[in-house]
């Protein structure tokens, strides 16, 4: 019994050496969620991401821009928001608008679950082996998206924060390849075209 015991804590005590991990959500945005509910006539930019979100270092937040710039223009062209889209350096027509993303908070957070230690001690690890939570992932994403005509003039805006809480298990697709947020990040992208695209439709 003890030498069981004794296994336990050691199994346990190794799985919970990662501790806390915070880090940056950036991705990959994927395939649309959904397709546009609104499709605009009109052509479209991508203007280069800006990335405000605190704490975060110069040379992260210029790969981040360009790396969430490139991945934007397939995304917002697959899901069907506009007619056509085009790139810099080609000239705006007189319709043609600027979608300028602005990344506020790009937050993501695995902590071990509460009751992760004390449900598999107490359960000599069968805590773990049925399932029971491990870690608690946490989301704090919030952008903003403005469109502009090529005068700089905005037409339609939008600003959206998404929080968000998960328990990952030992069978969970999340505690063997973790996505770190990217499918909250895609949501967040979702609910920025969706709504800023409503607004552009009715001027």
């Amino acid at each position: 019994m003890f030498r069981t015991l004794l296994g336990a804590a050691a199994l346990i005590a190794t799985l919970a050496l990662t501790g806390c991990v915070s880090y940056n959500v950036t991705g990959p945005l994927g395939a649309p969620l959904h397709p546009a509910p609104i499709s605009s006539p009109r052509t479209a930019q991508i203007a280069d991401v800006q990335v405000t979100a605190p704490g975060i270092d110069e040379a992260t937040r210029t790969a981040i821009s360009r790396s969430l710039t490139a991945q934007l223009t397939p995304y917002v062209k697959s899901a069907g928001y506009f007619q056509q889209l085009s790139e810099f350096p080609t000239r705006l027509g007189e319709d043609d608008v600027v979608l300028k993303f602005n990344m506020t908070s790009l937050k993501g957070h695995r902590a071990p679950h509460p009751g992760y230690l004390p449900g598999a001690l107490l359960t000599l690890t069968v805590w773990i082996w049925v399932n029971g939570p491990i870690y608690v992932d946490s989301f704090d994403l919030a952008g903003d998206l403005s469109i502009v005509d090529r005068n700089g003039k905005e037409l339609a805006s939008a600003r959206e924060q998404l929080k968000f809480e998960r328990n990952v298990g030992l069978y969970g697709r999340e505690y063997w390849a973790p996505t770190q947020g990217a499918k909250q990040l895609n949501e967040l992208v979702a609910k920025l075209l969706d709504n800023a695209s409503a607004r552009l439709a009715q001027r």
